[in-house]
């Protein structure tokens, strides 16, 4: 790396570091690029220049911490355990952890949950990720027998994720509800999820009952 390239990621760095302050303490809502730009030391242009919106630099800024939380909660994760118990295992540790600052999270995910696809490029990593390890949980309970072996893995990993994302939705939005009723809600979402509501006989093989 040349003397160039080390200046611009050195002004990165401080520009991130910057803005992780301002987002903690002032809120994305309430502090703006020239604020970031003040308090990293650097031009309004130069964060431009390395983030073309506060929404990218809001993604960039908070994308270590999820990750490291995520990293967390997996090597904490009840190997042994059943499969509802280890899903609701790592919902617990982010529950928590976006709890410590709903309003900033809230923020996060309601700029960028809906952005058309590319523009937030670490968030959806992240998630690709997180599906293909849970599917690789599903594949191995397949092999255990305790899910039955025509069962796509990768859809089940989707669905699952689904109803994750639902009651953190209502978790960030409603001030009134606390990591334990979050936790029950989904617990409950999940676990009709897993044993189904069809009736034995019931299924329509893909098509509206």
């Amino acid at each position: 790396m040349n003397r160039r390239e080390t200046t611009k990621q050195e002004t990165r760095k401080l520009i991130l570091n910057a803005a992780r302050r301002l987002f903690h303490t002032k809120g994305p809502e309430r502090c703006t690029m020239r604020d970031i730009a003040l308090q990293a030391g650097v031009s309004p242009a130069s964060v431009v220049v390395h983030f073309k919106s506060k929404t990218a630099l809001l993604e960039v800024a908070l994308y270590e911490d999820i990750e490291r939380n995520i990293v967390r909660a997996v090597a904490t994760m009840p190997q042994t355990a059943p499969l509802l118990d280890r899903f609701m295992h790592i919902a617990q540790s982010m529950y928590s952890f976006y709890d410590s600052n709903r309003e900033l999270y809230r923020v996060l995910i309601r700029d960028t949950a809906f952005e058309p696809k590319g523009e937030n490029p670490y968030l959806t990593r992240q998630l690709q990720e997180y599906l293909r390890f849970f599917g690789g949980l599903i594949e191995q309970e397949k092999v255990l027998g305790t899910i039955r072996p025509e069962a796509d893995a990768q859809i089940a990993a989707a669905s699952l994720f689904s109803l994750y994302f639902s009651v953190l939705m209502e978790f960030l939005r409603n001030g009134n509800m606390t990591v334990n009723m979050a936790l029950e809600w989904l617990a409950l979402s999940a676990n009709q999820h897993l044993i189904g509501i069809l009736l034995q006989g019931e299924e329509t093989n893909g098509r509206c009952a």
